[in-house]
């Protein structure tokens, strides 16, 4: 059985710090947990000694990930903090979502790249279950937006196509912001 040492890694973001607990092997794997821990939540500046502190939910997702405990089979649900439905945490003076943080840990993350679970649970955070879409988190898909266009040209009223998509009518709005639609036929527009 291999014998793991326990550190502290204090992570300092301008006049913010966060103690995490690390369990690493030896002295580089502590190291190179840190270095990817300190990127994944934007940190300054680190340092790592050996000691104990409590094992948080953020600390126990970092071992998970520093040891693979995850699996393709089951969801792992974020036990944490929601916004919107999303799991994320806040920490070093600003709210990190954990998908995100999972991204830049593991250094997938690119230019606007965003993670969503494909086994639509909302909790999940199990990196297997990650698909990744470009562009902002949407409401809706590419195919929904071309449904928004058709619907609204034939007339249909925003609160059916919020209904419909089960989104918000401001979701429906704002799609339709930069899209030019004609009200409906015109005889429609007109009461006849």
């Amino acid at each position: 059985m291999l014998i793991k040492d326990k550190y502290v890694l204090s992570l300092i973001k301008e006049t913010k710090k966060l103690n995490l607990q690390i369990t690493a092997q030896d002295s580089g794997h502590a190291q190179a947990q840190a270095g990817d821990i300190s990127r994944s939540l934007g940190a300054e500046k680190y340092n790592l000694n050996y000691s104990n502190c409590e094992e948080d939910l953020l600390s126990k997702l970092f071992k998970d990930l520093a040891e693979n405990n995850f699996t393709h089979g089951e969801c792992r649900e974020w036990e944490g903090t929601f916004t919107n439905n999303v799991p994320c945490t806040y920490v070093l003076g600003s709210r990190h979502y954990i998908r995100t943080i999972i991204l830049k840990y593991l250094d997938i993350p690119k230019d606007g790249v965003t993670a969503k679970p494909k086994c639509l649970c909302k909790k999940c955070i199990n990196p297997y279950h990650f698909t990744y879409v470009q562009g902002k988190n949407e409401k809706i898909s590419c195919g929904d937006r071309k449904l928004v266009v058709a619907y609204r040209s034939q007339g249909v009223g925003i609160p059916q196509i919020a209904a419909a998509l089960n989104v918000h009518r401001s979701t429906i709005y704002r799609q339709l912001s930069n899209e030019l639609v004609s009200n409906g036929p015109e005889s429609h527009r007109n009461g006849g």
